[in-house]
């Protein structure tokens, strides 16, 4: 259970392992300190999600504090993270374990933007959970399913330029009740992007209108994760391009997980044909397979949109390695698995 009550010194620090955007939940511990008099400082890891990034181990001197709170977003950060010196230590985080949550008093406050300087986004939640309960995914074991969890007033800052929605299936709500949202993101004349990405599944004629009324920020992001997924993002696709232009539409694309090496290119070419950006998420199992090299370079093609709309993936491999040796890690791969490159 964790400890509330105040020392004597009235210092907090918040450590940032590895977010890519501001913390929602340090923001909204921040206020709730700030509240109690206490003076909060944030340390940023800037850690990666990416298991060939650098995660050596940080020892953090907490002795001038009362309570330390460390925030980890990537399971493969776990441990890389040692305060000393300070008596009261909490770590969460879904990296760290998705069942410990902030207590509800604090879930429930506005978050402190000030933490993080240089922040242009109003940041919240407006449903929490999904509807889905994919295999890969904690959201459903950490959220449960889809519920309204706030309104946009909850965490909305008028200062501030933009809004940046972390709901996980926004789109999963009742026709109404998204459009009602979607109008009331509308009014704050803000601009507005979905971080999390939507599901392209269930889009409808009503909902795109809604969106396309928004200043949106950016690509629109959906998922393809599946690639039994492939006949609804067909038939979903001939709606969705009545209303926004060519390359306007990213999908984050799961590789590595339950699908073939032939799959996982399968959809990005699919998605090429139409227009669409991928991004690939390489699966953690991917860092440690045989097949790793054509992950890297895979990912690497397709999350540089500009090398991904001119250049074929058989253009790249060869342009891309400074050696033979790792071309050809890449080119042996193909062959051996009789993947069709283009």
């Amino acid at each position: 259970m964790l400890n509330l009550k105040g020392c004597k010194k009235k210092r907090i620090c918040l450590i940032d392992v590895d977010s890519s955007i501001p913390n929602l939940a340090l923001m909204k511990l921040s206020t709730y300190f700030k509240k109690k008099k206490y003076k909060v400082d944030l340390k940023q890891l800037n850690y990666s999600g990416y298991d060939h990034h650098n995660h050596d181990e940080v020892i953090i001197n907490g002795s001038d504090y009362d309570k330390v709170f460390v925030s980890i977003l990537f399971t493969l950060n776990k441990n890389v993270v040692e305060v000393k010196n300070c008596k009261q230590v909490y770590f969460g985080g879904t990296g760290y374990d998705y069942r410990i949550k902030i207590p509800e008093e604090i879930k429930h406050l506005f978050p402190d933007y000030s933490l993080y300087k240089n922040n242009e986004y109003s940041i919240g939640y407006i449903t929490r959970g999904c509807i889905r309960k994919c295999k890969f995914c904690f959201v459903h074991k950490k959220e449960g399913g889809l519920h309204i969890c706030a309104s946009i007033k909850d965490f909305y800052n008028p200062s501030l330029p933009k809004i940046m929605l972390l709901d996980n299936n926004f789109l999963a709500l009742p026709e109404d009740q998204c459009i009602k949202f979607l109008e009331e993101l509308k009014k704050t004349g803000k601009e507005i992007v979905f971080k999390q990405g939507l599901d392209f599944r269930l889009l409808t004629e009503k909902k795109i209108k809604a969106l396309m009324r928004l200043k949106y920020v950016g690509e629109y992001i959906f998922a393809f994760d599946n690639p039994l997924d492939r006949s609804i993002i067909k038939k979903n696709l001939k709606l969705w391009k009545k209303f926004v232009k060519d390359w306007q539409t990213k999908f984050y694309v799961l590789v590595g997980f339950e699908s073939t090496l032939q799959q996982d290119l399968d959809r990005v070419y699919f998605l090429k044909k139409n227009k669409c950006l991928p991004y690939i998420m390489r699966h953690t199992k991917c860092y440690k397979s045989e097949n790793r090299p054509f992950y890297t370079d895979l990912a690497a093609w397709c999350n540089q949109p500009g090398l991904f709309k001119n250049m074929s993936f058989k253009t790249f491999i060869k342009k891309r390695h400074a050696t033979e040796k790792r071309k050809m890690q890449t080119i042996n791969i193909i062959e051996n698995e009789g993947l069709k490159i283009i």
